[in-house]
């Protein structure tokens, strides 16, 4: 994990908040509570919108697994924030 910080700093941050919300919807398929599933998404937008940025620095004519992943990523997991929020 450390030797990713050194050469990737932002790919290190990504990979944290993917795991937090993959923890956070653990705890919510055991609590049910709607906070542990909000942050989750939250996270994920995060760390998909950093992928996104990232990717798009890179110089390329066509489009890269990574971003197609992340786009379909943050767009359901903004969906599944404002279903949450409407519906509370």
């Amino acid at each position: 994990m450390m030797i990713l910080g050194q050469h990737n700093p932002p790919q290190l941050i990504e990979t944290l908040m993917l795991s937090l919300s993959m923890i956070l919807f653990g705890v919510w398929m055991v609590n049910s509570e709607a906070p542990y599933l909000l942050l989750g998404l939250i996270y994920i937008v995060g760390a998909c919108t950093s992928i996104l940025v990232r990717e798009s620095l890179i110089l390329s004519s066509r489009l890269r697994p990574t971003q197609m992943a992340a786009t379909v990523l943050l767009v359901v997991s903004l969906y599944g924030c404002a279903d949450l929020i409407f519906s509370l």
